[in-house]
């Protein structure tokens, strides 16, 4: 995909934020530059957010400027803007327009591909526009220096030896990943599996440590606060005077501890998803570009309740995939945190959701033996999809372990005025059930 000119463009990638952050940005830029034949220049400035250069972390040979984000305002008032969100547009002093606004590269360049301007790029993450198989092969373009691989490499191999599974758990300004009692939980359960874990509180990592099996690199340098009496998530203003409820001083040497644990934790089997861009890009990376050829092991039937909470309150998990992960859950023994999951799916999701979550929530609750329960959520299907045939034979079900045989008869009446001509199994199973219980003629039964 070319662009439609002769002349050479140029596009400026502002990479800002913690390493996954910038790499974001960095590999986005090479995948529209690549794309479209521009010349690239790339921002890096040394912040508190990331106190290391880009040379500290690759020896890729681009064109790299320094220049802070309250430095360019009014300087590219002329240029294609393509930013996160729009305090960077009021720092800029531009109009905001959004990096995410498209479809698909093909949109990007009948849209947004100026013929006469460079652009200027200012992502936080990947836009989905951009073809996965693009971001890999910009992955794999990146040259981290040799000191970072050597250290991957060694940890990698002298330490871990074998097939491992990562634990990343960000502690400080975010706070996401398995808690602590979740990880003594996971690496008791299973002592014959070798785990890495990385984390920007060293007591997190010297807490999971003292299992023989987990290991985490000993680092010298750490995120800390710019202020040492707040919290981390004190309001704080940043050299560009940007305002944010992080207090993160993260120095030169601590980005490349974390840049190394990043390459490391990309070549596990990645346990939970906390949503940081940092466990993103580990996976990506692990994905596109590993530095060693170690297998991963087979992923561990966990998921953890904290994490899980967090991906429901922030309204980030579809419910056939809380589904999925509560009933692994009740597999394993955990019936209360999946059965506490699934109510706050039910609380927190949107009204076309819900009635997959409650007809789900409620099959579960019979199988714990709580009809009443279970009843209450099957009436809420039906209050809103009325003609869900599985809901009022599970209602009737619940109705007759109740001992309430009239409404169990009245439901059954209902789940005949929609009954598909193809029935689940299940639903086969327990309508046979329900027949012979109420002396019904049994109705020919076709399953998939």
């Amino acid at each position: 995909m070319n662009a439609t000119n002769s002349i050479r463009r140029r596009i400026y990638v502002f990479c800002d934020g913690g390493i996954g952050n910038r790499i974001n940005a960095l590999v986005s830029g090479i995948a529209i530059a690549e794309s479209f034949q521009l010349t690239m220049t790339v921002y890096w400035p040394v912040n508190s957010w990331c106190g290391a250069a880009f040379a500290d972390f690759f020896d890729n040979a681009f064109d790299v400027r320094t220049d802070a984000l309250d430095t360019l305002a009014g300087k590219f008032t002329d240029l294609k803007m393509m930013l996160h969100d729009a305090m960077g547009a009021q720092f800029l002093q531009v109009p905001f327009e959004s990096a995410y606004d498209y479809q698909s590269m093909q949109d990007f360049a009948q849209r947004g591909l100026p013929d006469n301007k460079d652009i200027f790029l200012y992502p936080a993450i990947i836009a989905p526009w951009i073809p996965e198989p693009m971001v890999h092969a910009a992955l794999r373009e990146l040259r981290f220096t040799k000191e970072i691989q050597s250290a991957v490499q060694s940890f990698i191999s002298t330490t871990l030896v074998r097939p491992f599974h990562g634990l990343h758990l960000r502690r400080t300004d975010l706070r996401v990943g398995l808690s602590d009692a979740e990880v003594m939980a996971l690496v008791q359960r299973y002592p014959s599996e070798v785990f890495f874990v990385c984390s920007d509180d060293p007591q997190a990592e010297a807490l999971a440590c003292a299992h023989p099996h987990v290991h985490a690199r000993g680092k010298a340098h750490h995120v800390e606060k710019k202020e040492g009496n707040a919290d981390w998530i004190s309001l704080s203003k940043d050299q560009e005077g940007r305002v944010s409820y992080g207090n993160i001083e993260r120095g030169r040497e601590a980005m490349i501890e974390g840049t190394i644990d990043l390459l490391i934790l990309a070549h596990s089997q990645i346990v939970g998803f906390s949503g940081s861009t940092f466990q993103r890009m580990a996976r990506l990376l692990g994905d596109a570009a590993p530095l060693v050829p170690i297998a991963r092991p087979t992923p561990l039937p966990y998921f953890s309740f904290t994490e899980m909470t967090q991906q429901i309150d922030r309204q980030l998990i579809e419910p056939d995939v809380l589904i999925q992960v509560s009933q692994t859950m009740m597999q394993n023994g955990d019936a209360g945190q999946a059965l506490d999951l699934m109510r706050m799916g039910f609380e927190r999701m949107t009204e076309t959701q819900r009635p997959d979550i409650a007809h789900s929530l409620g099959v579960m609750l019979l199988n714990q033996n709580q009809p009443r329960q279970a009843s209450l959520y099957f009436i809420a299907v039906l209050q809103r999809q009325t003609m869900r045939y599985s809901s009022w034979l599970h209602l009737a079900y619940a109705k007759t372990l109740l001992g309430e045989n009239d409404n169990a008869k009245q439901a059954l009446q209902q789940a005949a005025t929609c009954r598909p001509p193809v029935l689940a199994s299940s639903d086969a199973m327990l309508e046979k059930a329900l027949a012979e219980r109420y002396h019904l003629p049994a109705l020919p039964i076709v399953t998939p």
